[in-house]
């Protein structure tokens, strides 16, 4: 029989026995019911599909987060330079959790900076870090989602953390203008090494290891900040800004 006259037969490979009609249910689509039996397996494949469709949307937003390495990145051993620091982690996702003695080192180092600085600004420790654990909600805006789940029930751990690394940062990247000796003293002891700092500062610029400049803000709000925001932007012009002018 034709394919052009009226009543079963096949057009190409397709059977003209199959009723077409539409489904609302997904995307105005049409069906084809060919009346083969599908097990619950299979309906689940096919579901999948629809949960893809529907959530498959990039997440948007009006600001970049701060996210993780890809994976396909991360295996690449020439590009870990780029993301593995050498002295100290900052931030939720850095990526020194897989060596416990680098992780404590670093910590170590982190919180001794931080104590200098908090001896340094002369402002109440505890209205620092309660200006932190008031804006944790934003600041935690600074990330995907997906890379705080650790944290979704333990916003004190993470104000905590916010609160060391941006004190840390502060005041080391203010040693570095405020002294130009290769070793610093500080209230008559030993405290950290000019080598040591410069690890420190490569480590600031790396992927991952990052925090939201709020929290800088937050910790030099007072009139005695002033001059460690002045190092900041200072630090800031003199490692990207002026070398990015002159290529």
């Amino acid at each position: 029989m034709s394919s052009t006259e009226e009543g079963s037969g096949a057009v190409g490979a397709v059977s003209t026995d199959q009723t077409i009609f539409n489904n609302n249910n997904y995307n105005d689509s049409v069906r084809i019911d060919i009346n083969v039996p599908l097990s619950s397996g299979e309906l689940a494949n096919l579901e999948s599909l629809v949960k893809a469709f529907k959530g498959g949307e990039p997440n948007l937003t009006p600001n970049p987060l701060i996210r993780k390495v890809p994976s396909t990145l991360r295996r690449n051993e020439d590009f870990k330079k780029y993301f593995k620091p050498k002295v100290i982690s900052i931030g939720p996702i850095g990526p020194l959790e897989h060596d416990d003695l680098t992780l404590h080192e670093s910590n170590e180092l982190k919180l001794k900076l931080a104590a200098h600085f908090v001896k340094n600004i002369d402002v109440d420790k505890d209205s620092l870090y309660s200006n932190m654990k008031k804006e944790i909600d934003n600041l935690k805006n600074c990330y995907d989602p997906q890379e705080l789940e650790k944290y979704s029930d333990d916003d004190e751990k993470l104000a905590w953390m916010f609160f060391v690394d941006g004190c840390a940062i502060l005041q080391a990247v203010y040693m570095r203008y405020r002294n130009s000796d290769d070793i610093f003293y500080v209230y008559g002891e030993l405290f950290v090494k000019n080598d040591l700092l410069t690890f420190v500062y490569s480590d600031l610029f790396l992927l991952e290891n990052q925090i939201p400049f709020r929290v800088l803000e937050l910790l030099t709000s007072s009139s005695y900040g002033k001059q460690f925001m002045n190092a900041i932007i200072r630090f800031i012009d003199d490692t990207v800004i002026t070398p990015a002018e002159d290529r």
